[in-house]
C-alpha cells in the first residue's frame, strides 16, 4: 500500500529544548490513524513539521511518498489542515467564511460549499454567524474548510478537544464517513483515546 506520511529518525529542538527525538511514523493512503500523546507531548510540532511550518534539526520527511526539504510547498495543496484552534471571522456567516477561503484558495465553484456543508451537516446553519455556532458546529465547519480542496490528506490537532460525548461520537462518524466515502487518509492527534483509529502512536511514553 502506498504511504501518505513516512518520517524517519525525525528530531527537533527549539531554544534549545528537545521537542522531538527521533520519531518514526508510517501512515498509509487510505487509513485514519490516531496520534495519542498528553498534552505538551509534541503533537502540534510535529504536525507543524509535516506542514513545513518548522523544519526539523535531523530526519527524514516523506509526504506521499516525497521528500520534503524546507522549500517544498507545492504538496501542501494535497492536504487539508487543522492545527491548534481554528480561526473564523465570527461577525460573517458560515457560508460567507467559506467563500472567503475559497477566494483564498483561487476557488471559483461556489456548489462546493453547498456540497462541503452538506457532508458536514451544516446546511441548516449555513447563513448563521459564526458567533452563534456551538463549539461542535464551530469544529464541524474547520472540517468543511479543509475539505473544500478535496485534500488527499487531513491533519487534524485535536479536533474533540472541549467537545462533549455526543460532540465526540458526531465528529468521530463524520471522520469515518469522509474516510470511507472519499479514501481520504485522515491523521489525527489527540489526548483523549477515542475508538475507530486504524492504528495509533503514542508520544510521551
Amino acid at each position: 500500500m502506498a504511504k501518505a506520511i513516512e518520517l524517519r529518525d525525525v528530531s527537533l529542538s527549539l531554544n534549545q529544548k528537545q521537542i522531538l527525538n527521533g520519531i518514526n511514523l508510517t501512515v498509509q493512503k487510505g487509513t485514519i490513524y490516531g496520534f495519542l500523546g498528553p498534552n505538551g507531548a509534541g503533537k502540534t510540532t510535529l504536525m507543524k513539521v509535516i506542514l513545513n511550518l518548522l523544519h526539523t534539526n535531523q530526519g527524514l520527511v516523506e509526504i506521499f511518498e516525497k521528500p520534503i526539504t524546507n522549500k517544498s510547498y507545492e504538496y501542501l495543496r494535497h492536504i487539508g489542515s487543522i492545527i491548534e484552534t481554528p480561526v473564523f471571522y465570527n461577525k460573517l456567516t458560515v457560508y460567507e467564511n467559506m467563500k472567503l477561503h475559497c477566494d483564498y484558495l483561487g476557488i471559483y465553484d461556489e456548489s462546493k460549499i453547498d456540497k462541503k456543508l452538506k457532508l458536514v451537516d451544516m446546511t441548516q446553519a449555513r447563513d448563521k454567524k459564526v458567533k452563534e455556532l456551538s463549539l461542535g458546529m464551530k469544529q464541524r465547519l474547520a472540517i468543511a474548510r479543509t475539505l473544500i480542496s478535496e485534500p488527499e490528506l487531513l491533519i487534524l490537532d485535536e479536533p474533540i478537544n472541549g467537545l462533549d460525548p455526543f460532540g465526540i461520537k458526531e465528529i468521530r462518524e463524520l471522520l469515518i464517513q469522509i474516510n470511507r466515502q472519499f479514501g481520504t487518509t485522515i491523521f489525527i492527534s489527540s489526548h483523549i483515546i477515542v475508538k475507530g483509529h486504524n492504528k495509533m502512536l503514542v508520544l510521551g511514553h
